[in-house]
């Protein structure tokens, strides 16, 4: 446990006298105390943010200072937003007005008779402070702060046997040793079981952790497509934690809250992740499970799935093979069910089902409902040939359940299996629903609520279905499969008018369309409403709710305000065939635009470039036939980016200039403006120094004689001009355009596209302080651009800007450079971001040359060759050859240094550069002369 002593930095002296009282109390609690100073150079909000969701308590000096510093509002209302009142204590520190302030009165009210610092006796009042907050924290340690099981099924009868296993299990929680325990086993072999009745056994303080987390990767029976961002959303949203935008990010926000408390988290389910031979094929999840097996904090990390499971190795990581139940355990499955019969009876019907857990139960419910629990009629049952598979085996045992089963009860378990998620009984028993629906759903609109209470209490008395919470259920993921092709199979138009049911059930749930969704909550009905409405092939309306309600248009507020990652991926995608990516569907052509633009660019965000560009290349050819010229100057910049980003420059200035086509027929200004700037921006990096000059000059010329009136553009074209002007060694001009873009997307609204327009335009701002020579201020910049952009989400950009952020740092510090350069690789790793991994490589040659590693600075420079020359990235060659200079000078070899320095002065010549430090580099090797 961590504790927090949060004041303004105006009464921070006067607080030091109550941190030593704060201290006994710790020592005594086992709790860590924070440091609450902020080193100067750090951004102040970022890291006050970090210690607030760091601290398990946090103790608030409330004075009328403190309510009047904009990080008050800025910082600590948001950090504290999922917080209980038990882990907030509010002191009275100075006189102040706080009735109007929404945290105060939600955590107040503040139990000091006197403002603390000018009490009489100050000194005791400290006491009392301290003494509080210790009977605060004595109180945390009888339970965890955050339990969060909603994804793991709570079965009816515990799990039978295994304790060897959970005796394994308990061991590894109390072993600082062991941070993972793999539960590996076939389908239905208990481990979902095995974990929840072991997690059961720990209650009421879950053996002193801080936290519980659960997460399920979703459709295990290979119905759609697994989710592992969800399942990290998921475990953040457990913490009060808002997902990135990238999964990557939320991955490491993930393992920075885990690690900093005690936590137990539960991954279920793993296999749709894994490729044939066990190994991880998500990037987001082995990023994870690799972390949390280096590291958990004394706290564990559980896995359950199928075999084979090759991913983790190594000490710290404990595996369970889930075998079959023994005899005893699987003769007492049966007899839990209600089956009679001998031992040796018994034995022998295990024996037939292989002693398989989810087998052995079916078949006992079976038997018990349909020949009063006589172990003889086993003999009756057609379970298929000794060799069949589980799989194959339950959906048989299924199939004898079905002929049994009420149409109440088919209802249920249908509803349940077309559900992405727990349904709750609200659901199945809402007769208004379900009045009037055709096809297996109709028993439900006939059925009285009491009816529907009892068939759910017989069924989760059964393997068919499993309580997930109050009044809430789920399905074992081999039989939703199976409900879901029989049903499919069976009563399709049944299946069509139940998901148009749920569809708009889910849609009428969700907040009114004016203000939008303002919790993260409030978006969960509207995605269900979406799965529900395109499997109803109501595709408009689902467009719609997609469009306007849950993205809300251009704002993207599931993702700038909320996080909803995996969901809104899942939303878009379901509008796809996924083989193809066409549009499925009777929509209109400027919907198939919209939708195709859209999940272009929020593939490109996750490195999923080569789907990026078919996307974006149908959305352009959608725009133009649906007459939409600046729709379609919007999409093919969008493709240039792609294609910038993938390191296919003439590909990337050809959409640019199809870009600029379609944005001078629209006649739109904001168009004309980005896609000349993003031209501009390519011919600088094929070293056409010149034309982008003369582009960017054009740029500002249709800007301000046009701009009057306008919005969103103003920051057009400063930002990328001023890198250019750097070239060119016109450093003051470039400055100022620098110092304009600055202030300008400063008056933006803070959402993830200003937040990235504010990142870029202060990573240019660095780069003319470095070369004014005031290197204090630019490391300040380059710090608030790499936490801008990181907090844009948008990791495409991400990693150039460390990379930038790492030059900076060669010459000044070559190990925090290289603390940028590995964050940029592993951001850049499988994700075809080769014009930063060229430029990556360049900067790894410059760090190594300066600890004089040359063999890594060869290996480096070869790399950055290769991939400079076949993207024709030509304006960094001439950087190329001067490394090379360098390298051969530190090799005692001159006359090579030499030539390599003439191919840069050639380079150089051509294109134009002028770069003072360019040219001053040469001049050291003998070959050129700085002119006047």
């Amino acid at each position: 446990m961590k504790l927090l002593l949060f004041c303004c930095q105006e009464d921070a002296d006067g607080a030091m006298a109550l941190r030593p009282h704060l201290e006994q109390i710790c020592r005594r609690e086992c709790v860590e105390l924070l440091d609450t100073c902020i080193p100067a150079g750090e951004h102040v909000e970022r890291a006050l943010d970090e210690r607030l969701r760091a601290a398990t308590h946090v103790v608030i000096l409330v004075s009328a200072r403190l309510l009047d510093w904009s990080a008050w509002t800025r910082v600590v209302h948001p950090a504290l937003t999922h917080r209980r009142p038990a882990e907030v204590s509010l002191v009275g520190w100075r006189a102040c007005v706080d009735d109007q302030d929404h945290v105060l009165r939600r955590f107040g009210p503040i139990q000091d008779p006197v403002p603390v610092a000018t009490a009489a006796d100050p000194d005791a009042a400290a006491v009392a402070v301290a003494r509080r907050v210790g009977e605060a924290l004595r109180a945390a340690r009888l339970g965890p702060r955050c339990v969060a099981l909603g994804s793991l099924p709570s079965p009816e009868q515990g799990i039978v046997g295994r304790e060897q296993e959970k005796t394994a299990l308990n061991d590894a929680l109390v072993n600082p040793a062991v941070h993972v325990v793999v539960v590996v086993g076939e389908g239905g072999s208990g481990k979902t079981q095995l974990v929840r009745t072991w997690l059961d056994g720990l209650q009421p303080n879950y053996g002193e952790v801080d936290a519980v987390i659960s997460c399920s990767i979703e459709d295990q029976d290979g119905g759609g497509a697994p989710s592992a961002s969800a399942a990290v959303s998921v475990l953040l949203s457990a913490f009060g934690e808002k997902p990135s935008e990238h999964p990557l990010e939320s991955v490491n926000r993930l393992v920075r809250r885990v690690r900093d408390r005690r936590t137990i988290v539960v991954i279920d389910g793993l296999e749709p992740l894994l490729d044939e031979r066990g190994n991880l094929i998500d990037r987001p999840m082995r990023l994870l499970v690799r972390e949390l097996a280096s590291q958990m904090n004394g706290g564990l990390c559980v896995i359950t799935t199928r075999p084979p499971f090759e991913e983790l190795h190594g000490s710290g990581v404990l595996r369970i093979p889930l075998s079959p139940l023994d005899s005893t355990s699987a003769i007492h499955v049966l007899r839990s069910r209600g089956v009679r019969g001998s031992d040796e009876q018994l034995a022998r019907a295990a024996d037939l089902l292989r002693h398989h857990a989810l087998s052995l139960s079916l078949v006992g419910d079976y038997l018990s409902e349909a020949h009063a629990g006589d172990i003889l009629a086993i003999d009756d049952l057609d379970l298929g040939a000794e060799n069949i598979d589980d799989s194959g085996r339950i959906h048989r045992i299924l199939s004898f359940h079905e002929k049994r089963l009420t149409p109440e009860a088919r209802a249920v378990l249908g509803i349940v299996a077309l559900c992405e998620r727990s349904t709750g009984f609200a659901t199945l028993a809402d007769a208004g629903t379900w009045r009037g629906v055709s096809g297996f759903a109709a028993a439900l609109g006939a059925a009285s609520p009491e009816q529907m209470r009892r068939t759910c209490a017989r069924l989760e008395k059964t393997a068919l279905l499993l309580k997930t919470g109050a009044s809430a259920w789920d399905q074992h993921p081999l039989v939703r499969g199976f409900w879901r092709r029989r049903l499919e199979a069976s009563d399709p138009a049944g299946v069509r008018s139940a998901h148009e049911r749920l569809f708009e059930r889910f849609r009428g749930q969700a907040p009114p369309t004016v203000g939008g969704a303002v919790r993260r909550e409030d978006l969960d009905p509207l995605y269900a409403a979406v799965a529900h409405g395109v499997q109803a092939q109501r595709w408009a309306e689902s467009f719609e709710v997609l469009r306007d309600r849950i993205r809300q248009g251009e704002r993207h507020t599931s993702l700038k305000l909320h996080g909803a990652v995996a969901e809104d991926r899942r939303a878009f995608l379901a509008f796809f065939d996924r083989n193809t990516f066409h549009v499925l569907g009777d929509l209109a052509p400027s919907q198939r635009y919209w939708l195709e633009n859209s999940a272009g660019v929020l593939l490109r965000v996750h490195g999923e470039t080569s789907d990026s560009v078919r996307l974006l290349e149908r959305a352009v050819r959608t725009a133009v036939d649906a007459g939409l010229p600046g729709g379609a100057a919007e999409s093919a910049r969008n493709l240039a980016s792609v294609h910038s980003l993938r390191g296919n420059l003439m590909e990337a200035l050809e959409s640019a200039e199809c870009a600029v086509r379609h944005a001078d027929a629209s006649g739109e200004l904001r168009p004309r403006l980005s896609a000349r700037d993003f031209r501009a921006h390519l011919m600088h990096r094929l070293g056409r120094l010149r034309e982008a000059r003369a582009a960017y000059e054009a740029i500002e010329q249709i800007r301000d004689r046009e701009m009057s009136g306008q919005k969103g553009v103003a920051h057009y074209p400063f930002a990328n001009y001023a890198v250019l002007l750097l070239d060119l060694d016109e450093v003051d001009l470039a400055h100022d355009r620098a110092v304009r873009a600055y202030r300008l997307t400063y008056g933006d609204d803070p959402d993830a596209g200003s937040l990235l327009d504010r990142g870029l335009s202060t990573r240019v701002l660095a780069r003319t302080l470095v070369a004014l020579g005031r290197s204090d201020e630019a490391s300040q910049r380059f710090e608030e651009a790499v936490s801008l952009v990181r907090d844009s989400g948008r990791w495409d950009h991400l990693a150039s800007c460390l990379v930038d952020c790492a030059s900076f740092w060669v010459e000044r510090d070559a190990q925090l450079a290289r603390k940028h350069l590995d964050e940029a690789r592993r951001i850049s790793e499988g994700r075809s971001f080769r014009l930063s991994e060229a430029v990556a490589a360049l900067t790894t040659a410059r760090v190594a040359l300066v600890e004089n590693i040359l063999p890594e600075a060869i290996r480096q420079l070869d790399a950055a060759e290769a991939l400079l020359l076949k993207m024709r990235y030509r304006v960094r060659v001439a950087w190329l050859h001067v490394l090379r200079a360098r390298l051969c000078c530190a090799q005692g070899d001159h006359a090579g240094a030499r030539r390599q320095a003439d191919l840069a002065r050639h380079e150089a010549s051509a294109m134009g550069l002028k770069r003072r430090d360019f040219w001053r580099e040469l001049e050291s090797y003998g070959c050129v002369e700085e002119s006047s």
